[in-house]
């Protein structure tokens, strides 16, 4: 009896209908049984399950204390993002599309969402704070959208035997691979594996600092850090269309998902479409028919020729044709071990890091052991491919310097941040995927064994000698991919844990996950004001004296000072109309201000600087706010050194002499090291 003629059970997860029953010969009573114990319900049960924890192990992780829900996050980007979402409440949905200060464009979606956050929470009577929207939408897309990305991508394959039984029973399409199970295959028949995997998955997702933890704390770059966390929807509709292609069916409804997913990881950060190409490029080389690939690579070079058409015209440079001269600035910030070494750990240290590199050897391996077994051969070249290249970025962004790494990471700006969050989507797919290979080639075996035995013509020596070749690989694949799903197990629960302690000096002790929970600790210090390093971003006193100039200067009055000082903040916090809300303005399109505004401060001549400073807001005052020098944590901004003039003691001294500035606030008292700080109100006649 062919397992075609027995009862199906349906699955109401949607990813395929598992088949159940026995062989003459009894050789599927296994299969059965643990269809028994995984009823349908099971699978999307576990999903829940496992995004849920990994949504408390991001809350649990997220820096706690009220600094964290009443002051803003003062590290590098993050008082644009606060610029960006009160920009929005200001002008409505339509500044979406001109977000910076010089109306240029940025991806609005992370923005969109917290604004939204704070206009639902209005209509109900509730204030919500803007730090606290950036927080909400920060949390449900690291706990909830990367975590539940990352478990659908890992269906793709380990709910690969229920999709193509489904795909089987209806006579709707193929496998992607022909190698993969069919509906009659007791592959088909299980749900314990992929049960067990949508428990381990998320969990695995959110155990690496490279992402989503690394995403807060670098910039903090939210946008792409949101973008990335979409990213692994588009991957897998991606990949279903690919199987569309091949299958042709389904094919409009797949494209129309991909189109979708697409477009909304796009919305969220187009420099996603690079990693986008990177991930999905080598699957497109193994399964799909050379006019497909032919025309995808026309369309790259087509997008290459446009995205450098608008670099030329949106950023001059001599260096364009001569990528040696690429990024001439950078500094590599490892060594090629020790990149390798952050790569194959997941960025994970302690036990669980070397746990994590000694697994992904070990899948290394049980991928490689696919391809000479024929099992998901295709996908497996493609996997190891899509490893080694997301390496082969890694090391280039962070280790090495010259022509070949210049060109290789342009695309993500030159530095690890971007690549470092890649880290955890190639390492957890190479994972998933080798747990899938061990175990799709033990039911393979399984099946080839009851094929044998229904085979009576055959020679029965032949048969027995087949029939032992086959229970032995069967027997063999089966522990190992058992052994690895329990490895998985252990390892995602164990990298959330580990006795890690904060020391006196402030320093982390412990064996356990010490890179994540560093990155809390950094994160929450950036949080609290102290006037323990009284040049930082943000203070204490600063924000005090930001409090002050807030009450003291007119609704809507324009108050320039160097941002890099934390004056931004001014924005951030109070909503002052600083005439510079972010470090780096940009003096494209209506950008034009801000540059003629230093070099008019710079020029010493009272008509020029009145001439440029008073039309900025005809109805209302300009004030100038001296609060120190340039935090030096903000000193990797390579134009710095434009805000210079707005430090000259000699031509604040000579501009208050004349008239030109009067000063409404004096700070000086403030602290001993607050000597010359000062709110001035320019001379301008109305």
């Amino acid at each position: 009896m062919s397992i075609k003629s027995m009862n199906t059970v349906p699955d109401t997860a949607t990813l395929g209908t598992a088949t159940s029953g026995a062989s003459a010969s009894g050789e599927s009573a296994m299969p059965r049984r643990v269809c028994r114990l995984a009823p349908p319900i099971a699978l999307p049960a576990c999903m829940t399950i496992g995004v849920l924890l990994a949504f408390a192990v991001v809350v649990a992780w997220f820096p706690k204390g009220d600094a964290a829900w009443q002051y803003p996050l003062h590290q590098i980007d993050a008082p644009a993002h606060y610029y960006f979402i009160r920009r929005i409440l200001d002008e409505g949905i339509g500044a979406a599309a001109h977000l910076w200060p010089n109306d240029a464009y940025y991806p609005p979606l992370f923005h969109l969402l917290a604004a939204g956050l704070i206009a639902i929470a209005r209509l109900v009577g509730v204030e919500m704070t803007i730090y606290t929207a950036f927080n909400v939408v920060w949390i449900a897309g690291a706990g909830l959208v990367w975590p539940a990305g990352m478990q659908l991508l890992a269906s793709y394959w380990t709910c690969r035997g229920l999709r193509d039984a489904r795909a089987g029973a209806g006579s709707r399409g193929t496998p992607s691979d022909p190698s993969e199970a069919s509906a009659d295959s007791p592959l088909a028949q299980s749900r314990l594996f992929p049960c067990a995997m949508a428990l381990i998955v998320p969990l695995l997702s959110v155990a690496s600092a490279s992402h989503p933890f690394q995403m807060l704390a670098s910039g903090p770059l939210v946008a792409y850090g949101l973008a990335f966390s979409l990213l692994p929807f588009w991957l897998y509709a991606t990949l279903r269309l690919f199987d569309a292609i091949v299958a042709r069916s389904a094919i409009i409804r797949w494209s129309a998902i991909t189109v979708l997913t697409g477009g909304i990881t796009v919305f969220a950060h187009p420099r996603m479409t690079f990693t986008w190409l990177l991930f999905i490029g080598p699957f497109l080389l193994m399964r799909l028919p050379w006019r497909f690939i032919l025309a995808a690579l026309a369309a790259c070079v087509l997008g290459a020729g446009a995205f450098l058409a608008y670099m030329v015209t949106h950023y001059k440079s001599s260096r364009y044709f001569n990528p040696g001269d690429w990024f001439h600035t950078f500094v590599p910030n490892r060594t090629v071990p020790d990149a390798l070494r952050v790569f194959v750990t997941d960025n994970i240290d302690g036990p669980a890091g070397v746990a994590m590199a000694v697994v992904v050897v070990a899948a290394v391996g049980a991928t490689i052991v696919a391809i000479v077994a024929k099992t998901m051969r295709k996908d497996a070249i493609s996997v190891l491919l899509v490893v080694v290249l997301f390496g082969l970025l890694y090391v280039c962004s962070t280790a090495l310097t010259g022509w070949f790494p210049n060109i290789v990471a342009a695309a993500w700006y030159r530095a690890e941040t971007r690549p470092l969050t890649m880290i955890p989507l190639a390492i957890v797919t190479l994972l998933v995927f080798a747990a899938s290979a061990l175990r799709d080639l033990s039911m393979h075996a399984a099946g080839s064994v009851g094929t044998r035995n229904a085979a009576r013509d055959e020679a029965e020596a032949g048969a027995v000698h087949h029939r032992n070749a086959d229970r032995g690989i069967s027997s063999i694949a089966r522990v190992s991919s058992a052994i690895m799903v329990a490895v998985l197990a252990a390892l995602a629960v164990g990298a959330q844990f580990g006795g890690v302690t904060s020391g006196p000096d402030g320093t982390l002790a412990g064996w356990g996950n010490a890179n994540r929970a560093r990155l809390a600790r950094d994160i929450y210090a950036n949080m609290t004001l102290t006037d323990a390093q009284p040049d930082e971003q943000l203070t204490d006193t600063k924000y005090a004296i930001l409090a002050d100039m807030a009450r003291t200067v007119e609704p809507g009055a324009a108050v320039i000072s160097d941002p890099l000082n934390g004056s931004m903040y001014g924005k951030t916090a109070f909503d002052v109309n600083m005439l510079y809300p972010i470090y780096n303005p940009m003096a494209e399109k209506n950008g034009a201000i801000f540059g003629a505004v230093e070099r008019a401060f710079d020029s010493g001549d009272k008509t020029t600087l009145l001439d440029t400073v008073c039309p900025i807001e005809q109805d209302k005052p300009e004030y100038f706010l001296v609060m120190g020098g340039q935090a030096p944590s903000l000193q990797m901004f390579t134009f710095r050194q434009q805000y210079d003039p707005f430090h000259r003691e000699d031509l604040i001294a000579k501009y208050e002499s004349d008239g030109t500035l009067v000063k409404v606030r004096d700070y000086s008292d403030r602290a001993d090291y607050t000597k010359g700080w000062a709110l001035y109100r320019f001379g301008c006649t109305r």
